[in-house]
């Protein structure tokens, strides 16, 4: 594992990871999310602003997740259908 710092909305945090580079990269994406909800919500201070941030996110979530489960069940309907066809040639 290695030691990362990353800066968010003005902080700076200390991360042990195996992966570095990714640990950068959502970082930097948190920072830019936080700093586009601080421009909607000036009055708000930086822990409501991250629990909307993680709100939002979670949102996000729920809906791949539901996506994903329709793309499962077209997929086996799919693989239905082509063993269907195999079967019959």
């Amino acid at each position: 594992m290695q030691s990362v710092e990353v800066e968010i909305f003005g902080r700076k945090f200390r991360f042990r990871t195996d992966e570095p580079e990714q640990t950068q990269e959502i970082a930097s994406t948190i920072n830019e999310e936080l700093n586009t909800l601080r421009e909607l919500y000036e009055n708000l201070d930086f822990t409501r602003l991250l629990l909307l941030l993680a709100l939002r996110k979670q949102d996000e979530i729920i809906a791949l997740r539901k996506q994903n489960l329709e793309l499962e069940k077209n997929l086996e309907r799919v693989n239905q259908m082509v063993e269907k066809i195999v079967g019959e040639i």
